[in-house]
């Protein structure tokens, strides 16, 4: 795999250090203008971005190869149905190049490199073989099982194929998603703002940047030798799940999670309501959620160099964010310029931001 150049190195090291400035350790931000939204797709899946042609492959080819888990029409078996509103609004977020990486580099499923042989059978001691792993599907089939798809959910076809050459790449855009409903209100936050940070957006965020520094098979770093007792409980759980697939779950962790910063009644930490209704937290949460599914997808694709280069967005999805509702006397601690009206020893601490700019 090519070497990142020592200035993408140097740019990608010193995104995770601001990062690691921003949340846990005392800072001061001027207020700054907020980065620009993302800006619509010029294409969109109703645009016939697939031939009938390609569809027709991709129909034969998904017959022999997924039927059996997704079900003949689609409609879901042991794995999930691959249409209807539920498998689109799953993608609606990204661009189609998420569906190609999603097919094209994880299914068929492989099974876990420590799993353990087959149980034997009745009367046999001897393990039964493992079932025998599926070839990996050619980037062609990848964009081929993409038009079926595309077309079982009622896209049109035109007259080119869905290219495979900028298939990871694609920004092909999906339709607007129809207005969203919440149950959020059925379980109210449990912590405050700052908690969800520090127990999954800073650890997550940090394990997806650790790429830049070494190869995916050394995530996490095992603890050191020297630890008189051994391995702890949570040592022994962070080691279960290694190399990419611990990538994937810390990006896949901090794009689902991202939806509980809009929940009704969460607070901050210096006890105002979190902003929830504003449009700029709406807006950076969008934009937090993007990112991570675009994390999620390049490690997908095990593309380190790629992950590596795009944590640099990540970073500033994070910022721009800062910039706007962090505290500038740092974590929300101290009575600053906007404490709340009353003050009093029973006031909430860390008066200095939560709020808009």
């Amino acid at each position: 795999m090519p070497r990142m150049s020592n200035a993408r190195v140097l740019i990608a090291a010193l995104s995770a250090f601001v990062l690691i400035l921003l949340i846990a350790a005392p800072t001061s931000i001027d207020a700054q203008a907020p980065a620009p939204a993302p800006a619509a797709p010029s294409r969109t899946v109703q645009d016939g971005v697939y031939s009938d042609a390609q569809a027709a492959r991709g129909q034969a080819l998904y017959a022999q190869r997924c039927a059996g888990c997704h079900g003949p029409a689609l409609e879901g078996a042991q794995a999930p149905a691959l249409k209807g509103e539920g498998f689109t609004s799953k993608f609606r977020m990204e661009p189609l190049s998420a569906l190609f990486i999603k097919i094209r580099y994880t299914m068929p499923p492989l099974p876990p490199p420590n799993a353990p042989p087959q149980p034997p059978s009745a009367g046999d001691p001897a393990p039964a073989p493992s079932a025998p792993v599926a070839p990996r599907l050619t980037p062609q089939q990848g964009a081929d099982l993409v038009a079926h798809v595309l077309k079982s959910n009622g896209f049109p076809a035109g007259k080119a194929d869905f290219a495979v050459a900028d298939a990871t790449k694609s920004q092909i855009g999906w339709p607007a998603a129809p207005e969203a409903t919440t149950a959020f209100a059925k379980y109210p936050a449990t912590g405050t703002l700052n908690q969800l940070m520090r127990g999954i957006f800073f650890p997550n965020s940090n394990l997806v940047f650790t790429i830049q520094e070494v190869e995916a098979k050394d995530i996490p770093p095992a603890p050191p030798a020297s630890r008189p007792d051994g391995l702890t409980i949570f040592d022994w759980g962070q080691l279960l799940y290694t190399g990419w697939p611990a990538v994937q779950n810390s990006a896949a962790a901090l794009a689902d999670a991202s939806l509980l910063l809009t929940q009704p009644g969460l607070r901050c930490e210096n006890g105002r309501p979190a902003p929830v209704t504003e449009p700029d937290w709406i807006r950076f949460t969008d934009r937090m959620v993007s990112v991570a599914k675009r994390s999620y997808r390049l490690a997908q694709s095990q593309d380190k160099e790629a992950l590596s280069e795009y944590t640099l967005d990540l970073s500033n999805a994070c910022n721009a964010c800062h910039s706007v509702y962090r505290d500038n006397t740092g974590r929300g601690r101290g009575r600053g310029v906007n404490a709340p009206a009353g003050g009093g020893a029973n006031a909430p601490t860390g008066g200095g931001r939560c709020v808009h700019r």
